[in-house]
């Protein structure tokens, strides 16, 4: 299997029909906010990992996550 990594990202305040490619990100989060996103990471691995075909797989965090908040940005998982 291949690694990969990338990052993308739309601005708070600025407009952008695609994401932007980030050098990096930074997660202010208290420790069980944490947690729930290593959750929710784990579990799409586990769930790409199965799938036959990860083609299109994608998983948004505030659709699994039941402590999400509307004012929370969405963190979504792409499968490669």
């Amino acid at each position: 299997m291949t690694t990969h990594l990338s990052l993308h990202c739309y601005l708070q305040d600025a407009p952008s029909e695609r994401p932007q490619r980030c050098s990096d990100v930074t997660i202010e989060a208290d420790p069980a906010t944490l947690r729930a996103i290593a959750h929710f990471l784990l579990a799409s691995a586990d769930t790409f990992d199965q799938a036959q075909e990860r083609a299109g797989m994608h998983a948004h965090l505030q659709d699994e996550w039941d402590g999400w908040q509307d004012d929370f940005p969405d963190l979504v998982v792409v499968a490669a």
